[in-house]
């Protein structure tokens, strides 16, 4: 069988079959397990380069918490004067010192790694649509590991400009992140597996970030001070860039060693339709009210979602009085039952949706109001306590409840709870590495009116009131995105994602 003969598998009639070819499923694990693992730990390397500065720059701007090997003393002018040796490693130039930057000087600081983010996002769906996912990826890890390895000094020679630089360039590498994945799983996992696969591959943003705060509160707080966070996701970056360099691939046509065994099952089942990359019609996939609704609702979730690991450690540790090394540790627990509660919740989803007892619309209208309630909820009532359990508790709610959401990012209509990333594929398959890449811009726009909201509300960050404030609209927010959405959500295929394919099937017959 040819690569050509694959490509002529309908998908709308995949979707319409009840009972998917029972030899298929009994292929075992291959290469596209191996595969969907890379795609985890490059997920949780990259989110773990996004998320750990929400802890870091506590420790970098708190002096009297911050232990690391040198003491940090200015040299005075009469010091100079006198021509006195200045020690550089006790002077402002070392890169163990901290820094008095005011909370909007913060801000800026965590805020640049999504304004580079959000330049790249667009063009990254064009790049995965043409190339694959591989190269994206690839690119990520490579970026992020060495801009990481270097920041402590970059920092020291040019303070938080040099901060807000470095995470910038972050940002623009990981803008093909999600797209890459995206790609990635629908190019490798078949239509019977995506359910699972996708679960758990998505698991590593919530990974990532647990990892992330936890051990960015132990080393920041260690005799190796912050700048060892730094070199610590650096060398966790470039490992995965090594992995996914030596064992990726972007098809499993590309591949050198899988089996035609294993390559026929999976694209004879990917669901895709095609192989080849049709062009993209813009106009008519940004007047679709469907669409539109899916980028609402996506903005709001990745709000909620930001804001939970760029502003969260502070909150402990300002408002909550927990240390730093404490506050890496208790932030990261609501990430741990997020990794949790997107495994079972997919399995919830594929039991309602198999058995009959909800239809996919009504489980992913069902599922967003979870995902979007709750955590609303949450949010208020945590401005009202002073207490870490009772704070914590509602925090682990709010982002577990979220879960029910990011657990389906690409799983197909019969097999997800709703989100609107899982929607993307539901109404164009071939063109949903683009929706995400759009709907992921303007979402990561949107996140850089966050700390300029957050600073010019929380001017003191001890004050619960202005925090409380700024709860109440998070929760606003999410709420209004999910109405947008439970309203104009279609799980149908729409008519412009086959266009191009009839118009090349009439060419061929006549």
């Amino acid at each position: 069988m040819t690569e050509k003969e694959y490509t002529k598998i309908p998908t709308k009639e995949l979707e319409h079959d009840p009972e998917p070819n029972p030899v298929l499923p009994k292929y075992g694990y291959g290469v596209r397990h191996l595969q969907a693992f890379l795609a985890f730990l490059t997920l949780a390397f990259a989110y773990l380069a996004r998320a750990h500065l929400g802890v870091t720059i506590v420790a970098m701007t708190n002096e009297i918490e911050n232990n690391t090997l040198y003491n940090h003393t200015e040299p005075t002018i009469q010091a100079v004067l006198n021509n006195t040796e200045v020690n550089l490693e006790s002077s402002e130039w070392n890169i163990y010192r901290t820094y008095r930057w005011p909370k909007s000087t913060q801000e800026i600081a965590l805020s640049s790694f999504f304004m580079g983010y959000f330049i790249m996002t667009f063009l990254s769906g064009i790049i995965c649509q043409k190339w694959g996912g591989k190269i994206p990826l690839q690119i990520a890890m490579l970026v992020n590991g060495v801009v990481s390895i270097l920041s402590p000094w970059a920092i020291a020679w040019g303070d938080w400009k040099a901060l807000a630089a470095c995470r910038v360039i972050q940002g623009l590498s990981q803008g093909g992140m999600l797209p890459g994945i995206h790609t990635l799983l629908a190019n490798w996992v078949p239509l019977s597996e995506r359910g699972s696969l996708s679960s758990y591959v998505y698991t590593g943003s919530g990974f990532g970030t647990v990892i992330g705060f936890q051990f960015s509160g132990l080393l920041a707080y260690s005799r190796f001070g912050w700048p060892s966070t730094f070199w610590a996701v650096g060398l966790l970056c470039l490992f995965g860039f090594t992995l996914f360099s030596i064992f990726g691939s972007a098809t499993p046509g590309d591949h050198k060693t899988i089996s035609e065994e294993e390559k026929n099952y999976i694209i004879g089942r990917s669901g895709e339709g095609t192989q080849t990359q049709p062009s993209v019609p813009w106009k008519t996939i940004l007047t679709s009210k469907h669409v539109l609704a899916n980028f609402v609702s996506h903005i709001g979730n990745v709000l909620c979602f930001t804001f939970y690991f760029m502003q969260v450690p502070t909150y402990m540790f300002a408002i909550l009085k927990v240390n730093i090394r404490n506050s890496g540790l208790l932030s990261s627990l609501p990430y741990i039952f997020f990794m949790m509660m997107s495994m079972l919740s997919g399995n919830i989803s594929d039991a309602l949706i198999n058995k009959k007892v909800m239809t996919t619309k009504s489980v992913r209208r069902l599922a967003n109001t979870i995902a979007s309630t709750i955590p609303a909820i949450s949010l208020c009532l945590v401005s009202y306590t002073e207490n870490v359990n009772l704070a914590l508790m509602c925090f682990v709610i709010a982002l577990g409840a979220q879960a029910v959401m990011h657990s389906g990012w690409i799983r197909p209509a019969r097999e997800a709870l709703m989100d609107e990333r899982v929607n993307y594929i539901d109404l164009s398959p071939n063109y949903s590495g683009v929706l995400m890449a759009v709907g992921n811009g303007l979402a990561n726009l949107a996140v850089l009116v966050l700390p300029v909201m957050v600073s010019n509300i929380v001017t003191d960050v001890t004050n619960q009131v202005q925090w409380r404030i700024t709860l109440f609209i998070m929760a606003g927010i999410t709420l209004l995105t999910n109405i947008v959405f439970v309203i104009f959500i279609s799980t149908d295929v729409q008519p412009w994602n086959e266009v191009k394919h009839e118009a090349e099937d009439a060419t061929q017959k006549s």
